[in-house]
């Protein structure tokens, strides 16, 4: 069974021995405080899917630093060049959120054929960040119920699948997860450091929120 919890933040202090002496107490970060008012289901998928976003604009800033040349060249892996590899997770994020956003209970959606298109780095950085923040809306306002209602999916090859709203948001998070993961081999394949992009990075950067 979920427990059920929100979060919010409070400062704290600290009194020592020094505070006692005349020393002024030492004020320590905000801290995370937890009530019971959102699924843990529901809070796990709005961790990833702000940990997603944080790492998108990572990868994206990281990649922004190439040549063209660099962005273009066919390095045989996943999408043959960097830029096109973006473009793939960009586009990916973008039909899917279409999706989850304009699909209503048990309709349908069909996923649309052929190759997508190739973005520049500038356009990328421009509406990349409307669907990070677009997922997070919508997860946000999502009755909790409705994460487990299912959708009829018309894919290629003429499959027809029902996959609750969830499931569909799983997928999208690792399709990214996973064509990131070749971008990071693809820029030390040309000799640059990749920017941080592990959900241990971003825990430990404090779990900045990444929006529009």
């Amino acid at each position: 069974m979920f427990r059920r919890f929100c979060e919010t933040w409070e400062g704290t202090t600290k009194h020592s021995l020094a505070s006692r002496v005349g020393h002024p107490p030492r004020i320590l970060p905000p801290r995370r405080v937890y009530t019971f008012c959102v699924s843990l289901g529901k809070e796990l998928l709005l961790t990833d899917v702000r940990l997603s976003a944080w790492a998108d604009r990572n990868l994206l800033h990281g990649c922004a630093a190439l040549t063209p040349e660099e962005l273009n060249r066919d390095l045989r892996i996943s999408h043959a060049s960097v830029l096109y590899t973006l473009s793939h997770i960009y586009d990916g994020e973008r039909v899917w959120l279409d999706c989850l956003r304009t699909t209503p209970d048990l309709g349908s959606w069909r996923l649309p054929q052929g190759p997508g298109p190739e973005y520049s780095v500038e356009a990328l950085m421009q509406n990349w960040p409307q669907l990070w923040s677009g997922y997070s809306r919508w997860l946000d306002d999502l009755p909790e119920n409705s994460l487990s209602v299912e959708l009829l999916l018309y894919l290629p090859g003429g499959v027809e699948r029902r996959l609750p709203r969830w499931k569909i948001l799983r997928h999208v998070l690792e399709h990214s997860t996973m064509h990131r993961r070749q971008v990071v081999g693809m820029m030390r394949m040309l000799s640059h450091q990749p920017p941080a992009n592990s959900p241990m990075d971003y825990y430990l950067a404090g779990e900045p929120v990444t929006s529009a």
